[in-house]
């Protein structure tokens, strides 16, 4: 089994680690919610970006790719470059456990924010040719009644930008699909990128990043295969992520990097980090 992964110099916004780089400005994550949900956004909290959300100790915890809210919402944003198994499922969790995380913090049920959860897909999620597929809980015996508990799940197929008619969507779906910036805004970005790739200490982290996953992995790997079972490889695979985690986050403090970086990169929490 190889791993391979990208030059630097190759990364665009779709790649996991730019996006949640350019994603990181609040002003480009805040354009991007707007064009995605034709609404304005009020200030947007700083958004956290590759957020785990584990709420139990034996539940299923995810890692959001962008997790931002405003007076009034919630929102989930995952780039999708493929398209992941039981992605309806899928959704369907992650919504239920940003709830979960608001009722956490403090708040009552009639306190629940509006919450959305974006996936935004380079292919058609669903096969119908649409570039946006809006879902709402409704009711099956009558026809536009909707169960007003304000969630929304919604995806988004870049392949079918040219259908799209707003302009701004348009112009960034486009963006996502031929990499061509056709606006303000998707010009905003792209110079972001350039400027990203560029950055020493953005090369530095991502070649760091990589090499260390290649060999966590190949370890893992190896003690799977070294058991001789299935779950020995599993096992082998839990523990090299952890690890991962582990040994990005000493290398970065030692490199004196902010602990918010710390966090966004390798995922762990700041009180983790701290401990180190």
């Amino acid at each position: 089994m190889s791993y391979a992964f990208k030059n630097v110099d190759e990364l665009t916004f779709t790649d996991d680690f730019m996006f949640g780089t350019i994603m990181k400005n609040p002003e480009i994550c805040k354009g991007v919610i707007e064009r995605l949900l034709y609404i304005k956004v009020g200030k947007i909290e700083y958004p956290s970006l590759q957020k785990t959300i584990a709420p139990f100790y034996e539940s299923k915890g995810i890692r959001l790719d962008v997790y931002a809210a405003d007076d009034e919402r919630t929102f989930d944003i995952e780039m999708q470059t493929s398209m992941p198994p039981a992605l309806a499922k899928r959704t369907r969790y992650y919504q239920s456990l940003m709830d979960v995380d608001n009722l956490l913090a403090g708040h009552g049920y009639d306190e629940l924010k509006e919450s959305y959860v974006m996936f935004i897909c380079l292919t058609d999620p669903f096969k119908q040719g649409l570039p946006v597929y809006t879902f709402r809980n409704t009711c099956s015996e009558q026809e536009g009644l909707f169960l007003d508990d304000k969630s929304y799940k919604v995806f988004y197929n870049a392949s079918a930008y040219d259908r799209e008619e707003n302009t701004e969507l348009h112009a960034f779906l486009e963006y996502l699909c031929q990499k061509r910036a056709t606006s303000d805004f998707t010009k905003n970005i792209d110079e972001l990128v350039e400027t990203a790739k560029l950055n020493e200490q953005f090369r530095s982290t991502y070649m760091s990043l990589n090499i260390r996953e290649y060999d966590l992995r190949r370890e893992g790997r190896i003690e799977g295969e070294a058991i001789g079972f299935d779950r020995g490889r599993k096992d082998g695979f839990t523990q090299g992520a952890r690890q991962t985690k582990l040994e990005t986050a000493k290398l970065m403090k030692g490199m004196n990097y902010p602990i918010s970086d710390i966090c966004t990169i390798s995922g762990l929490s700041k009180e983790e980090i701290e401990k180190l």
